[in-house]
């Protein structure tokens, strides 16, 4: 399908139609192209706002004029109508569509369901089996597992028996599936609304989570308990430990505890004793956590204790653990929350949510919808063919059968036939579910596509961004043609600028001018000295000389031109301001000499001070250039509509 190409001219005019409509008075015009009060408004404030000192409102006219007379210079240049801008231009605005391509009702609705759902914690078990291959396979898995679950609930078999005999998840299938107090945000986001849409003490429906088929047991809820503020100490005991070691382990942390009971400070302590390497240099701190964060025993003393209190021994997987809780917190609110819920729900499969409810909207807006008849004569066409192969696909690339309708606008299956995924299928009910998967991505990208055109004449806020990256690209490519490039490249037009200039080119103290010439050793300096001999003379090039260095001794000698005032380098010091030679350097180039060296006390031309006189001639170019625009293109602004803003 063909996307229109909209040139930024042509979109400056579309706008000043739609601002005009909105009642957004036109502030100025330059060359004939309007600018709106809004457009002029929302840089004025975003420029003032990244300012240490704002600009008053006439002086960011004169900007805004220079600015927009580019713009037009742009313009008349052609550069909008070039591929390179079309494509940023476009790859931008798509980009920039995105957050306006979501129903925002969606989003918050998505939102207060997480956060509900985090306003309690549920202790769960679950029983997992694996996913299919396939459709059919799976579904084979899925028979099994709803089988078990009959099982279950019709008492033929424990929950406990059955997780052990049938669970593939080997962290929990010797402990019932026990997952302890799950954290909704840890866990697949499917796994957690089927947990909370069970009623405690039953056990759900089948889920698949994305990593296989679950069947889930609620076992007890309670009230978010908040986050807790834990210091800890820590004695390992050894993998595998026998009776006899965990004994040791256990008589070491009584003893620590004992110290503490007497009134030892826990953060000096923690640091000598502790096993925690990561905490123990910090006394024994634990980050703020909440409630199923920890393991168990640990999680449960440290939500049971009370702010300041310390804990006998608690063991754990990894040992025994003394805590000392400084404070909790209660659970944020929605509003502290809502970044981090969003960024969960945009990094799993709920962030196409609040596009599908979009694109649902815009079918309804725009009348679209999957053409069934039209599918029914591709799939007769599949059937005829004798099977999906590429004899039929070939046909399908060929045929103007409409596959889906936006309006009264129909789209012919051969416009989605490179879309249309090459899985090798044979029958041609499979085959029909590729193609209207196909048409349907289609039909939606299409109604996302006009919706981006529409977002220009709807919202202002779109609108200016678009605007302002635009002019951004055009003014970027113009500034660099007229200036920028021609003042790193014009050699002759630097130097001439230099020459008319040099008064105000000065230095507070001499410098070495020259080049210091490298070798990794005696013998090759020699050769380069000789070499370099017959290139002293009055027809010098900088380039050729370099370039016949390098190609001559290649790796194992280097040029550098320097310009270095006393102090500035240890080399040229020692080579031009009578210092001792540098000691102690380990690199390669320990030999060094000194080609067409000399100190001067200003500088000779151009290149002396590049850097310098390229920013000095950049701004004479700019200048000239501004003072052009102004000859050659009109600006007239309506004092009426500027004296609002004042």
């Amino acid at each position: 399908m063909k996307k229109l190409l909209i040139s930024a001219s042509i979109l400056s005019m579309a706008l000043a139609v739609v601002a005009a409509k909105n009642n957004d008075p036109i502030l100025m015009t330059v060359n004939g192209l309007p600018v709106h009060k809004s457009e002029f408004q929302y840089l004025y404030n975003k420029n003032n706002s990244q300012q240490l000192k704002p600009q008053t409102l006439d002086e960011y006219v004169e900007m805004f004029v220079n600015y927009k007379l580019k713009v037009a210079d742009a313009l008349a240049a052609g550069l909008d109508t070039t591929t390179e801008f079309d494509n940023e231009y476009a790859k931008f605005k798509a980009e920039l569509a995105d957050p306006y391509l979501k129903e925002t009702t969606t989003i918050d609705s998505l939102v207060n369901h997480v956060y509900n759902q985090q306003r309690t914690f549920r202790h769960v078990k679950h029983l997992m089996m694996p996913l299919g291959q396939n459709n059919a396979e799976n579904k084979d898995i899925v028979n099994r597992l709803d089988s078990i679950r009959a099982e279950i609930l019709a008492s033929h078999i424990s929950w406990d028996d059955a997780v052990a005999k049938y669970s593939i998840d080997r962290g929990t299938n010797r402990n019932g599936g026990d997952m302890y107090w799950m954290m909704p945000t840890r866990f697949p986001y499917q796994f957690v609304d089927m947990a909370y849409a069970t009623p405690v003490g039953q056990i759900s429906p089948i889920v698949n989570s994305g990593f296989g088929n679950h069947i889930i047991y609620v076992v007890e809820e309670i009230p978010n308990p908040g986050e807790v503020k834990v210091e800890h100490i820590l004695k390992l005991t050894p993998r595998n430990a026998d009776a006899k070691q965990i004994a040791e382990v256990k008589a070491k942390i009584d003893s620590i505890y004992n110290v503490l009971k007497a009134g030892a400070d826990f953060a000096d302590v923690a640091k000598r004793e502790s096993d925690d390497p990561g905490s123990a240099s910090q006394g024994g701190a634990l980050d703020w956590f909440g409630k199923g964060m920890m393991v168990a025993p640990f999680d449960s003393a440290a939500f049971a204790m009370a702010d300041g209190q310390l804990s006998e021994p608690v063991r754990t997987s990894y040992g025994f653990h003394i805590l000392h809780k400084s404070e909790h917190r209660d659970m944020a609110t929605l509003d502290k929350m809502r970044p981090q819920i969003e960024a969960i729900i945009n990094n799993d499969e709920r962030i196409n949510i609040p596009f599908q409810a979009k694109v649902n909207r815009l079918k309804k807006q725009f009348k679209a919808s999957l053409n069934q008849k039209g599918l029914d004569q591709v799939k007769q066409l599949i059937v005829k063919n004798g099977g999906y192969d590429s004899l039929a696909i070939q046909k399908i690339a060929k045929s103007d059968i409409t596959v889906y309708n936006i309006g009264k606008s129909k789209c012919p299956i051969k416009d989605i036939a490179a879309k249309i995924p090459s899985t090798a299928v044979k029958d041609a009910d499979n085959a029909l579910l590729l193609i209207s998967n196909a048409a349907e991505n289609a039909m939606n990208s299409q109604l996302l596509d006009l919706e981006r055109e529409q977002l220009i004449n709807s919202n202002t806020e779109y609108r200016n961004l678009v605007n302002e990256y635009r002019d951004g690209i055009l003014l970027f490519n113009i500034a660099n043609t007229k200036v920028w490039e021609r003042a790193a490249t014009d050699t002759e037009g630097l130097e001439n600028y230099f020459k008319q200039h040099k008064d105000k080119y000065t230095w507070d103290k001499p410098k070495f001018k020259g080049y210091v010439i490298f070798a990794e050793n005696d013998s090759t300096l020699d050769l380069v000295k000789d070499f370099v001999k017959s290139y002293d003379n009055d027809q010098f090039d900088h380039n050729t000389f370099v370039n016949a260095v390098k190609e001559k001794f290649g790796r194992n000698a280097k040029v550098e031109r320097v310009i270095a005032a006393k102090g500035d380098n240890p080399i040229t010091d020692y080579l031009a301001f009578d210092a001792p030679k540098p000691q102690g350097t380990k690199n390669k180039w320990q030999t060094y000499f000194s080609f067409r060296g000399h100190i001067i006390d200003n500088p000779e031309e151009a290149t002396d001070v590049r850097g310098q006189v390229i920013t000095d001639y950049q701004n004479q170019l700019e200048a000239q250039w501004i003072e052009q625009l102004r000859k050659t293109y009109p600006v007239k602004i309506n004092q009426k509509v500027l004296d609002t803003l004042k």
